[in-house]
């Protein structure tokens, strides 16, 4: 996860009229680690720690695995992540848990067919749009070795400090006179 560092970067652009705009980038939210029943747990635990890792409170799914869902949730528990911040929900059924409100995006590991079928639940659901970041390749998890895959698990955010007296850049203003 040599991409890992680059997240924590706060890139300063400079506006127009002298404000600056901070770019980050931040978890999304809610997020669902399900594994469906051809999941290999590698998948799945790459799932989980690829969303904790980039800020976002995991509910994990995958009731093949249930006996090592827990004990990775009780070893991350153990090294300090919160019961809040991380769950296990194999008692539930998939479909009820993607109703979940403010659910922001679901990583599922399995066949083609299992993710467009959580996909296309998905799209029944109201609410906010729930991105679906998938891993189909149990051999080799090639997913998750492309340079852009913990991107997939945030947003990026703008924060916009205006400096600039009421009116404008005195600079702007004063090439408007000229």
């Amino acid at each position: 996860m040599s991409a890992a560092p680059s997240l924590d970067e706060m890139h300063r652009m400079t506006g127009a009229t002298g404000e600056s705009n901070d770019l980050y980038v931040t978890g999304r939210g809610k997020t669902m680690v399900i594994g469906g029943e051809t999941a290999r747990a590698m998948a799945v635990l790459g799932q989980l720690i690829a969303a904790l890792l980039t800020g976002n409170e995991v509910i994990l799914h995958c009731p093949s695995q249930d006996e090592m869902c827990n004990e990775a949730a009780k070893i991350l528990h153990d090294t300090g992540i919160s019961e809040d911040v991380l769950s296990v929900a194999n008692d539930s059924q998939t479909v009820t848990l993607l109703y979940i409100d403010r659910l922001a995006q679901v990583a599922v590991s399995g066949s083609r067919s299992e993710v467009q079928a959580v996909s296309q639940e998905l799209a029944n659901t109201d609410g906010i749009l729930t991105q679906v970041i998938s891993v189909t390749d149990m051999e080799g998890l090639s997913e998750m070795l492309t340079p852009d895959y913990l991107h997939r698990f945030v947003t990026e955010r703008v924060k916009t400090i205006n400096t600039t007296a009421i009116g404008g850049n005195a600079s702007l203003l004063e090439l408007g006179t000229e």
